[in-house]
């Protein structure tokens, strides 16, 4: 039995230029930083340079500092990233140049509904959302969120200390993990969460749930080798999160926001309201001008 299809002339030919043009296409982009005289390490085709990332990401970048220094270009797929950890040099990026040069992001899977969250929108979008949000963080609203900080913080101690006083071993990432959670969730909805003793609260598992995230997902990994694919996705609405946990958020959110809505009286200090508030003022700025 012959092991070699007996193909006539043309269609190895064809065959041939296929491969050809796929080696070609899975590194198009892999020459730029060889060119620029970036260091690195060696793209394999389609891939990049992503496979090392089964080390580890952290471990993987302290590994490239060693070896090529404050600065060293990778590709993630098909898009060619340059990693930089001099610090005047990030300074430069994350606050003197991101608003007029920094302002995408590189997508990292479809996200559904939630492309349109400040993290995924670019140009012009991001900077309505961004000078939208701007006045969430300053100094005296972040002020006023502190007694929810220290709450929780309350709470951690406490925690801690109930385990010591039973002689049990204390899983620091458990601890930590259960005390930032309840940070956020505090601190974005105003919602207390006690997630190191109710683990099995809906809120807690979806919000695990949107927090794991593989960069060898299917979804994440073709956007990385087809640069094309995330305007497909998005016209499709394909989310690489879990759809039960971004229905609930999605849900659980609609139905703060109209209670909020209805109920004007009481104050509230979390990020959710203070974005209500900023985006009702924003509505009624432009009411005045028109």
């Amino acid at each position: 039995m012959d092991l070699i299809p007996n193909f006539s002339t043309e269609m190895w030919a064809l065959l041939a230029t296929i491969l050809v043009l796929l080696y070609l296409y899975g590194t198009s982009s892999h020459r730029l930083f060889k060119k620029l005289g970036i260091p690195g390490p060696k793209p394999l085709p389609f891939v990049g340079t992503m496979l090392n990332y089964r080390r580890g990401i952290s471990k993987y970048d302290i590994e490239c500092h060693k070896k090529y220094g404050d600065m060293w270009g990778i590709y993630n797929g098909l898009v060619p990233v340059l990693v930089i950890t001099e610090p005047d040099m990030i300074k430069n990026v994350l606050v003197k140049e991101f608003y007029s040069n920094f302002t995408n992001r590189q997508s990292l899977g479809p996200a559904g509904f939630m492309k349109k969250g400040i993290i995924r929108s670019k140009n012009e979008e991001w900077k309505r959302i961004r000078s939208l949000l701007t006045p969430t963080f300053s100094s005296g609203k972040l002020k006023d969120m502190f007694p929810i900080i220290q709450e929780y913080g309350d709470a951690l101690v406490k925690n801690m200390s109930q385990k010591v006083a039973k002689g049990k071993n204390v899983t620091m990432k458990d601890i930590f993990g259960a005390y930032s959670m309840d940070v956020i969730t505090g601190a974005l909805f105003g919602v207390k969460v006690d997630s190191l003793n109710n683990p099995q609260d809906p809120f807690v598992k979806n919000t695990r749930k949107l927090f794991i995230f593989d960069f060898f997902n299917p979804l994440a990994f073709s956007e990385a080798l087809f640069p094309f694919l995330p305007r497909i996705y998005n016209k499709l609405n394909i989310s690489m999160f879990p759809n039960d946990a971004t229905s609930f958020f999605k849900k659980f959110i609609e139905k703060i926001k109209k209670e909020r809505l209805e109920n004007t009286k009481e104050h509230r200090v979390d990020f959710l309201q203070l974005m209500m508030d900023a985006q009702n003022s924003k509505d009624m700025e432009s009411h005045k001008r028109n």
